[in-house]
């Protein structure tokens, strides 16, 4: 069986051990995989049929393919050519848009956090008319490990200080739309929590050691955690909405031990499972795509 691991050139240099330890793990269950990387792609259509080459030269189909590249488009495009994704376009397209991802599970009644959305032209405006002598916290709809959040103390509307957090944030979200939201949890941490399919597979609470933002990435805490029934009922709800493979739901924990949903990571990161746990979450991620190819082909 041959599969594509798809990721762009700069985080394939990044996750060279954990891309080999996908390769390690696939070898023993009989998959073989050809790691793709974004850059040397092209795909579109010719002559009203899609096509997709590699290195200039077209490949056979794979079996399936795990993308690792936040690639919505791409993704659709080879689901379109009869391709299994994994994640598919669906959760790659809401789950990487901080927006839609509110958007879309707000009819579950789950407790998230008040966010308002606004388009790239309009963050200037926005940050200087929000309420003086409170504080925001701002995101790129598209970030992603905490490099695009920022911390909004609006203590004086007319402080220089203000003015230059303003140009920070500015810089920082770049090109992307944003989420503007109250700050909410002084405990500074939070839950991430692993699921494949429809299955949590385990759960790590992550604790800030300075400022906000408790990514393990940033230098965070972690310690794995049990979920109670009340918390997996939380799960449940949004795991329910979609058709996962492998994400990393994350809550924000209220100042009462109350989950608050954060986001869905799609491309999650293992790490930390695998620091706080013994866990082998690639081997039962490949176990399940099997799994899951082999009803596909009753």
């Amino acid at each position: 069986m041959e599969a594509w691991l798809i990721y762009y050139q700069e985080n394939a240099r990044y996750n060279e051990k954990y891309i080999q330890f996908y390769i390690e793990e696939g070898s023993k269950l009989g998959i073989m995989f050809k790691l793709i990387l974004v850059e040397e792609l092209d795909f579109g259509v010719e002559n009203n049929q899609l096509f997709i080459m590699y290195q200039g030269k077209s490949l056979e189909d794979p079996d399936f393919v795990i993308s690792r590249a936040i690639y919505p488009l791409l993704s659709k495009h080879l689901e379109i050519m009869g391709i299994r994704v994994f994640n598919n376009s669906f959760v790659a397209e809401i789950c990487n848009d901080k927006a839609k991802t509110y958007q879309y599970l707000s009819k579950t009644g789950i407790t998230m956090v008040d966010s308002s959305f606004y388009p790239n032209n309009l963050v200037s405006d926005v940050l200087k008319r929000l309420e003086t002598g409170k504080s925001y916290v701002i995101k790129a709809v598209d970030g992603h490990g905490g490099s695009q959040v920022f911390l909004y103390d609006k203590a004086s509307q007319y402080t220089s200080n203000v003015q230059s957090d303003i140009q920070n944030i500015i810089s920082g979200i770049g090109r992307s739309d944003i989420v503007v939201q109250p700050v909410v949890g002084q405990r500074h941490q939070d839950l991430r929590v692993y699921v494949i399919g429809n299955e949590v597979i385990g759960s790590v609470l992550r604790t800030a050691k300075e400022g906000f933002k408790s990514n393990f990435s940033l230098g965070g805490q972690v310690e794995f955690y049990n979920l109670s029934s009340e918390e997996r009922e939380i799960v449940d709800k949004i795991i329910s909405q979609f058709d996962f493979g492998l994400v990393g739901i994350d809550f924000i924990v209220g100042d009462h031990g109350e989950l608050i949903f954060n986001e869905i990571e799609d491309v999650v990161g293992s790490r930390m499972l695998y620091q706080t746990s013994h866990i082998n979450i690639v081997e039962r991620y490949l176990q399940y795509i099997l799994k899951e190819l082999s009803y596909e082909n009753l």
